[in-house]
């Protein structure tokens, strides 16, 4: 059985004008009727361009933002309009990493009572016991536990999310969400953290949500790939079969775009370069969403809107990409392959 369950959920953020009487105009589509599973010790990685509702599903899945409609089942229980005790409790068992290490720590409050909040507000243990944790994870995450009583500011990026990693532990919870955990740190220290997340994962048995932009860093940490654009789930798959034989053209565009070491490899390869802009998701496009700006797209794209069909690998694509096919991309005038 699936520990996490997503549903036909949808998050829309209202657009309000009025200055006295405030009524809504538009609807901002920020996640738009995403179905996906995430099995208990797997990664799922979770990839689209900045925009594509990632960071929005995210917090839906923590209890961050309330849904619009559809559910999100943990474990077997219905946990999208929890509250109070709830809510509270089934957090102990789901946590966050945020992107931006800098941003999720308070500057004026030392690491060992930012590592313990958790601790606190769930009334766990006495003081001694949650210095004790405390120092516990810092050890666990590559810090040393003698800087228990230091500020955010004497500690490197890496280090800070390393910070962030022990927080989301404290609770030794079942599902961590990784918002881009890694896209605010430099290469080399990237991998460090990666590989830390990898060896906790295989330690405590942790199940991963890892939400990135980096498809190389996606492909290295994940069991299975969902692939966004403009707030709907276009491609799912194991993650070595998405690399190796993308079906949605929007898959097939951002891998063309990824940087690859082999010189060879990214000299043999084509550059699909898109038409036109991401399409404003107040008004998103009739049909498929990518149609605009897809080179596969035909008269059904603009009017029917594709299902997320397959087994193990899945896409919502009325004429996918075939074994062996190259696609060109439409060009504007002015851009260069």
């Amino acid at each position: 059985m699936s520990l996490l369950r997503i549903e036909d959920v949808r998050k829309y953020f209202p657009i309000k004008e009025g200055l006295f009487v405030r009524r809504e105009i538009a609807r901002v589509h920020a996640v738009d009727g995403v179905s996906l599973e995430v099995n208990p010790g797997e990664t799922l990685g979770v990839v689209g361009e900045s925009g594509c509702g990632k960071s929005t599903l995210a917090r839906c899945v923590t209890g961050l933002h309330p849904v619009t409609s559809g559910r999100i089942v943990f474990d077997g229980q219905d946990v999208t309009r929890l509250s109070g005790r709830g809510l509270k409790a089934f957090r102990r068992d789901v946590q966050m990493i945020f992107q931006d290490p800098y941003g999720s720590l308070n500057p004026r409050r030392r690491v060992g009572s930012i590592i313990a909040d958790p601790l606190v507000v769930h009334r766990i243990g006495d003081a001694r016991a949650r210095r004790r944790r405390v120092q516990e994870l810092m050890e666990l995450v590559g810090l040393n536990p003698e800087h228990y009583n230091r500020f955010p500011a004497e500690f490197s990026g890496g280090q800070r999310q390393r910070i962030g990693i022990a927080r989301a532990l404290a609770l030794k919870p079942r599902l961590i969400v990784c918002d881009e955990p890694v896209s605010a740190l430099d290469v080399s220290i990237q991998a460090q953290v990666i590989n830390l997340l990898t060896d906790l994962q295989g330690e405590l048995g942790l199940t991963y949500v890892f939400i990135a932009h980096d498809l190389s860093v996606v492909r290295y940490v994940s069991d299975r790939v969902a692939v966004m654009y403009l707030g709907k789930v276009v491609e799912v798959a194991p993650g070595e079969q998405l690399y190796r034989e993308p079906r949605h053209p929007y898959t097939y565009s951002l891998l063309s775009a990824a940087s690859v070491a082999d010189p060879d490899a990214s000299a043999a390869r084509s550059r699909v370069i898109l038409a036109g802009d991401v399409p404003s998701p107040i008004t998103p496009p009739p049909g498929c969403r990518f149609h605009p700006r897809c080179p596969k797209a035909q008269a059904r794209c603009s009017t029917e809107e594709p299902l997320l069909l397959g087994v193990e690998h899945r896409a919502a694509c009325h004429f996918p990409v075939e074994p062996g096919e190259r696609l060109t991309g439409a060009t504007r005038s002015g851009d260069r392959p």
